[in-house]
């Protein structure tokens, strides 16, 4: 995907709504986890994991396109053909019994576009409280990413 011209999107975030969205989105896992893991094994980042993970987690997408970030009820019942037509900018899935953020993933070309803060907007406004997570520490631009949002460090930096 090339990098938009503009510096804000329009976007429509939702929960994935069937197998074919989910592996979409597995594949979006595997592509940004080996941009941004640089330090994994090429083969860390799997498919079939994600979609393991999405048995016990929402899978919520950040789709270019939509009149607002949350769509209207009526274009949310519209055929699923429409939203395959949307490009996937990023996921999220979040296992809602601990608000546990699992995974969150922005495609290399949508990042610093705003897509990763709206998904944790989105999910945190559905969810009704306060979300948790865990990072690897070498993830550095990922520490600054939640810091700069607020997120309050529990663990310190080893």
């Amino acid at each position: 995907m090339a990098r938009p011209i503009c510096s804000t999107l329009s976007m429509t975030i939702r929960t994935a709504r069937n197998a074919a969205e989910v592996a979409e989105a597995a594949q979006l896992y595997v592509r940004s986890g080996r941009h941004a893991f640089t330090w994994r094994a090429p083969g860390h980042f799997k498919a079939e994991d994600f979609i393991r993970f999405a048995e016990e987690e929402e899978v919520w997408l950040a789709l270019m396109g939509g009149d607002a970030p949350e769509r209207s009820r009526e274009a949310a019942r519209q055929s699923n053909n429409e939203a395959a037509n949307l490009p996937l900018l990023g996921i999220l899935s979040v296992f809602r019994p601990g608000r546990f953020i699992h995974c969150l993933y922005v495609d290399p070309d949508a990042q610093g576009l705003g897509v990763g803060r709206a998904l944790v907007e989105r999910v945190r406004k559905d969810v009704g409280g306060p979300l948790t997570l865990k990072l690897d520490v070498p993830n550095r631009k990922a520490i600054a990413f939640y810091e700069s949002t607020g997120w309050e460090r529990l663990i310190g930096l080893d």
